[in-house]
């Protein structure tokens, strides 16, 4: 994985006049976990979305150059704005190579689209997880981790014990005694009668049976 390098200024100043004022010139007031103290920093608003925008933000060790020096970090916390989705705020765990962490790791789905439960059957693939919990060395962690689903038929799922980690790497759920279902192959649901069709059915009289006249005849030599 290509080295992601969030370069930082330190910060001063503190409070929410003094985040304002960065917000206005371009930058996200951010802190840097783990050290002695908590680093409080700046970084460009620009650049720091960029790195958001990947799929795996939160699970790449990234380098925070803090004004030329080099620190590795995670980026934990990304604050947005409710309304306007403006980035805020955000906050960096730093982390050494060799140092044991937590941190979420997206899935890649492979071969949905080949798998006999959706080229066959005409089901619907389903993810119900697109990230899970690892443990493992920083230096360890994997940028995604790929799901082969190519083999799934309609009624199947598939397991995180299914999954062979990475090495070096462990599910956290599997330590709980947890083993969460990732997918699913759904059969697609029969397309619903129309109400026009089911209408004039209903309506339709039973074999052997007169139709109903609109109106009674009129009586003879009336």
């Amino acid at each position: 994985m290509e080295e992601i390098v969030i370069a930082a200024k330190k910060r001063e100043s503190r409070g929410r006049g003094a985040a304002k004022a960065l917000r206005r010139e371009g930058r996200v007031p951010a802190v840097l976990y783990g050290g002695k103290e908590p680093q409080p920093l700046s970084c460009s608003q620009r650049e720091l979305a960029a790195v958001l925008h990947g799929a795996a933000s939160f699970s790449a060790v990234l380098t925070v150059s803090v004004e030329g020096a080099a620190r590795k970090a995670l980026l934990r916390e990304a604050q947005y704005h409710p309304v306007r989705n403006e980035l805020l705020h955000a906050d960096f765990q730093e982390v050494s190579e060799r140092q044991e962490i937590s941190a979420g790791v997206p899935l890649r789905f492979a071969g949905a689209e080949s798998a006999p439960g959706v080229k066959l059957e005409r089901g619907i693939f389903g993810a119900i997880e697109n990230q899970v919990l690892v443990h493992c060395r920083a230096m360890d962690l994997p940028e995604y981790i790929e799901v082969d689903v190519s083999a799934m038929k309609v009624g199947d799922s598939i397991h995180l014990s299914e999954l062979a980690p990475p090495p070096g790497v462990r599910f956290d759920e599997l330590a709980r005694g947890n083993d969460p279902a990732l997918a699913v192959i759904a059969a697609a649901r029969k397309e619903e009668e129309k109400p026009e069709a089911a209408a004039a059915e209903e309506a339709a009289p039973a074999e052997g049976e007169q139709p109903a006249a609109d109106s009674p005849a009129p009586a003879a030599g009336s």
